[in-house]
């Protein structure tokens, strides 16, 4: 069974994956360095998610990552397939991938409080997409636009608050994912 985790920028997906990886015993994709990897294939230079999507514009990102989930589709939607995906805060955006997600795995959104998630982004440094002006409001806009997106798209919805450590974050997510009957082949 694959397991494709989404929500936004500093939810845990990268982390929260990487653990739940390991207990399962399968492989993890991280999007963003899949992102980073295509682009410097085709660009030649080798440039974070961030600069690319600044640098290069939205439609440049989006081709990029809709190439990304595409191989990951190819590569995992078979039989038997297991492996844990965590997709970049905006790739539930891109329509032009999103009904592959489902065919990938069961889609779990990482549900993170705004000021949660704000304080991470916030620590981590502030990125261009949001308002310097008004970050905070800014990110706050950014969710609520998300946040029934993600709901919709997701089988399952796992409230995180931000408090627990990453292990027993994973423990949450897979309770979960079991609980709701997504956990058997």
């Amino acid at each position: 069974m694959n397991i494709v985790l989404v929500g936004m920028k500093h939810c845990g997906k990268s982390s929260i994956g990487r653990v739940m990886a390991a207990r399962m015993g399968c492989a993890f994709h991280d999007v963003d360095p899949m992102i980073e990897a295509t682009h410097e294939c085709e660009a030649g230079e080798r440039i974070p998610v961030r600069e690319i999507l600044i640098r290069h514009g939205e439609d440049h990102f989006h081709r990029i990552e809709g190439h990304v989930v595409c191989e990951l589709y190819l590569r995992l939607d078979r039989p038997g397939s297991k492996s844990v995906v965590a997709l970049g805060g905006r790739t539930a955006l891109n329509t032009t991938v999103v009904s592959l997600l489902k065919a990938i795995g069961t889609v779990v959104y990482l549900r993170v409080p705004a000021d949660v998630v704000y304080r991470r982004i916030e620590k981590a440094g502030l990125p261009p997409f949001l308002d310097e002006n008004d970050p905070a409001g800014s990110l706050m806009k950014l969710y609520q636009e998300r946040e029934p997106r993600y709901v919709d798209l997701a089988d399952v919805v796992v409230d995180l608050d931000g408090t627990c450590e990453i292990e027993e974050a994973a423990n949450r997510v897979m309770a979960s994912i079991e609980e709701h009957g997504h956990g058997r082949q």
